[in-house]
């Protein structure tokens, strides 16, 4: 080859940098300037070909680092000088707006700031981007000054497309008063008040709204405005949810509410494509309120006055064929004798299923509501205080295809007859892939072991994964191993980070060499759960 050797180093950069000294002030080019640009960049070009052309004659030899570095040297300078073209604005407009809004909303983590570097990048790309209401509508209401005026801006650019829109209210003090006057409005709800007004003007094109505040008085606001705007009713609204925080180690006995009369969920006014709906430690008439169709009940934190009664509970499930997720957390229907055995309403297309925070005689009565054979992701939570023994004898074999089970804070008697139940439980879950478990004895894990010299196949055979928050390192060592030696070992162990922290070269030494273990950060979803929720 007879090119010479390529620049390195600091004199490259020295070269990079006094070509983009001498180009003049970003502007729009002109075709004389284009033609002249292209014809820089198609000379590196050329020499990078010629460099390839060379390789492919002589390819059993490889490249002499000189020459290497002038290959490097010449595709630099062409994409450097090409750059300067931003060829990607030949494209037609409807074929760049395609392409901008999959840049946005595949940045999941960042989808605030990728909206802005958008309009930041060039005239035309922030005329496309502005103009485009599909970029605007998931708006975000959180803290004061800057943001909120940027989210009143977002609102703006929406004009008519469907809203997304979510309200985090200002924290409020976690005392709450056994009392609330509820004539003296907080300015946090006068704050609220405002705000939701404005988000009402919109109300026909609200497709998402999600409200999550810490004060009684914010939250009353949302459900009196929404009764308020019943006759415009809310055609494309698919999904609510309104949140009420504040109280700490509240619990469906000892609830504290102020004297309030509940009102219709939206005044009573039909929501055609309402699928998901989310009430949080907020009352609703339950009576006056129009609930059908819904994919998504969630319900938590009610006290029994505030609760359906039986009829009106089994009603909603009736008008709900296809449910697909069911939470009761602290919230379900009157607890009541009935007159007569009501069969359980079948819910054949159930995946999801959270119960919580239930006595035992309550949780007993609240699954013979109800038939839920294909439900994939089973949570129980709270429920202990008492040996719960008797409701999984109840449950056994209603669940013959939960794959996902969640177990925290489970009481059952620890004898021979309590962990027989108990095993027999989840033999008829056999399914089951991932464990997710906190706050349980250490017996609970010996409900996965056979007794010595059994004959019988393990106790759930295919349990893959476990995500584990607390429990005694030597406790999870032993299990893990005598799962392996049962013929049904772990591939893999999630803990939570203050797990980690008890864990010793030793202990992390033989899990290694059982399984793969990793750290899950709080909140986070692993892949295999990610699998495993999709319904088969």
């Amino acid at each position: 080859m007879k090119l010479p050797p390529g620049p390195t180093g600091a004199l490259k950069d020295k070269i990079f940098s006094d070509a983009l000294s001498q180009w003049p002030s970003p502007h729009i080019l002109t075709p004389e300037e284009k033609e002249e640009i292209r014809k820089d960049a198609s000379r590196y070009l050329a020499i990078a070909h010629q460099i390839e052309n060379e390789q492919r004659e002589i390819h059993t030899q490889p490249l002499l680092a000189e020459i290497k570095a002038r290959l490097t040297f010449a595709r630099q300078s062409y994409m450097l000088r090409n750059f300067r073209l931003f060829r990607i604005n030949d494209l037609p407009t409807e074929i760049i707006c395609d392409i901008l809004r999959l840049a946005i909303w595949d940045s999941m983590r960042r989808p605030v700031n990728a909206r802005l570097w958008i309009t930041w990048t060039c005239t035309r790309w922030r005329q496309i981007s502005l103009s485009d209401s599909t970029l605007w509508n998931a708006i975000w209401f959180q803290g004061a000054g800057p943001k909120v005026d940027r989210a009143w801006a977002w609102f703006e650019r929406v004009r008519h497309s469907p809203l997304d829109i979510r309200i985090d209210g200002p924290q409020d003090s976690d005392d709450e008063s056994a009392v609330v006057d509820l004539s003296k409005e907080s300015v946090v709800a006068v704050d609220m008040r405002q705000m939701f007004l404005r988000v009402l003007t919109r109300l026909r094109n609200l497709r998402m709204l999600i409200v999550v505040v810490d004060d009684w008085q914010s939250a009353l606001v949302v459900l009196d405005l929404l009764k308020t705007h019943r006759p415009s009713g809310v055609p494309l609204l698919q999904r609510f949810e309104l949140h009420r925080g504040g109280l700490k180690n509240e619990d469906r006995q000892t609830l504290r509410w102020p004297g309030i009369v509940a009102q219709p969920f939206l005044g009573g006014a039909v929501a055609p494509r309402l699928e998901y709906l989310s009430l949080n430690g907020v009352p609703i008439d339950w009576s006056g309120s129009v609930l059908k169709n819904l994919t998504t009940f969630d319900i938590r934190r009610l006290p029994s006055n505030q609760s359906p009664d039986t009829a009106r509970f089994r009603e909603i499930l009736c008008n709900c064929p296809r449910l697909q997720k069911l939470s009761m957390d602290g919230a379900g229907p009157l607890f009541e004798t009935p007159s007569g055995k009501q069969p359980p309403i079948d819910l054949p297309h159930l995946r999801t299923l959270v119960v919580a925070d239930f006595s035992l005689n309550y949780a007993m009565f609240l699954f013979s509501q109800f038939r839920a054979p294909n439900v994939n992701d089973l949570t129980l939570m709270n429920l202990c205080g008492a040996s719960y023994v008797p409701l999984f004898l109840q449950i056994t074999a209603s669940f013959p295809k939960v794959r996902l089970l969640s177990a925290y804070s489970i009481q059952f008697e620890v004898s021979p007859l309590g962990s027989a139940a108990m095993i027999g439980w989840l033999d008829s879950m056999p399914l089951l892939a991932y464990l997710r478990v906190a706050n349980v004895r250490n017996e609970f894990f010996g409900l996965f072991l056979r007794a010595p010299g059994s004959d019988e196949k393990p106790v759930a055979p295919t349990l893959a994964t476990v995500d584990i928050q607390a429990i005694e390192p030597r406790v999870i060592v032993q299990w893990a191993k005598d799962r392996r030696e049962a013929g049904a070992p772990l591939q893999r162990i999630y803990i939570s980070e203050e797990l980690g922290g008890h864990l010793d070269d030793e202990h992390i030494k033989v899990l290694t060499s059982i399984c793969v273990l990793a750290k899950l950060p709080r909140g986070a979803t692993t892949p295999e759960e990610e699998a495993l929720s999709v319904f088969p």
